[in-house]
């Protein structure tokens, strides 16, 4: 019995076929795929008259949602599908040939309680060459720990490597609505998770792919609303989880949420000069002194202009 949709939200085209590629090549076929076209290229629909069959549905938005709101296109790409199980995946992102194979192998012995499950991933570049293989999750783990974990940035968490309990997603409202979907698929999977563990997957893995059309990969794109995002996830970290985790003290919770902030700083650097002055002069979780702030986000300005510009140099 099919129990596994697979949502791909499209909007860009460039690795759309590799994505499809990977989930036809599936030795488990029992999914249903919905390509939600939000109003991209006419190439979307192209690649998947390629694909056409009974497991594929696809379906255009003339409304471009997601250049105003992300979570939003990926919500109303959810409600295309029905099935129990819903698996976001990326236009841009490949699968293992046993992923489903081993989800499905996965779901005979899960307690009723888990909402969440999530398979290991892998890093990939443009052309699909695995740049990085990302540490393993553990087989089970509480929501709270996970988001501690992810804090410190022990862990890497991309929205492809997650399947989730329609229930969970629908009785939550779905995905918060932060700018640019930043953070917001680790505060859903708190909240899917309600009770229960998030359970890790065995076996196959998810290959995230890195690249400058993603807003992930594109670290200087939306800088300003990751920033306020990033605020936004620190806000229900502190009003949210930290009250119910009684595995840390709220003054771990504290260094945490401020490890995060000074990591994701350095990580969309170079920063316009009103977005340093900015988070420079702002009231944040960020533990540091002004000083120590203009020191840093100026050394990591500098720091990464070079790295832009010897790219630059060695590709000229």
């Amino acid at each position: 019995m099919n129990q596994l949709a697979i949502v791909i939200p499209a909007w860009k085209p460039d690795f759309l076929q590799c994505a499809l590629q990977s989930v036809q090549a599936q030795t488990d076929q029992r999914f249903t795929l919905y390509v939600a076209d939000d109003g991209g290229p006419d190439r979307i629909a192209h690649i998947c008259d390629a694909f056409k069959g009974p497991r594929l549905v696809y379906h255009r938005f003339n409304e471009n949602l997601g250049s105003t709101s992300l979570t939003r296109h990926w919500d109303r790409s959810i409600a295309l599908s029905s099935e129990p199980w819903i698996w976001l995946f990326g236009d841009d992102d490949e699968m293992d040939s046993e992923c489903v194979a081993q989800f499905y192998e996965t779901l005979r012995d899960l307690k009723p309680g888990v909402s969440v499950v999530r398979f290991d991933t892998d890093m990939i570049n443009e052309v699909g060459e695995v740049q990085e293989r990302n540490p393993r999750h553990p087989p089970t783990e509480s929501a709270s720990e996970f988001l501690f974990d992810r804090l410190l940035g022990h862990r890497r968490s991309y929205v492809v490597e997650y399947i989730f309990r329609r229930p969970a997603f629908s009785s939550n409202g779905g995905f918060p609505d932060y700018p640019a979907a930043w953070c917001a698929d680790d505060t859903a999977w708190f909240t899917f998770a309600g009770d229960g563990p998030i359970v890790t997957i065995p076996g196959p893995r998810v290959r995230w792919r890195n690249s400058d059309v993603n807003i992930t990969g594109a670290n200087q794109s939306f800088q300003s609303e990751k920033v306020d995002a990033g605020i936004h996830f620190l806000d229900f970290i502190e009003r949210v989880v930290e009250p119910i985790s009684s595995g840390h003290s709220r003054d771990e919770w504290s260094e945490a949420r401020s490890t995060w902030y000074e990591n994701q700083v350095r990580y969309l650097s170079p920063l316009t000069l009103p977005l340093m002055r900015s988070i420079i002069q702002a009231n944040s979780p960020w533990d540091r002194s002004q000083i120590e702030r203009v020191i840093l986000i100026f050394s990591w300005t500098i720091k990464a202009h070079f790295r832009h510009w010897l790219r630059w140099l060695t590709k000229g």
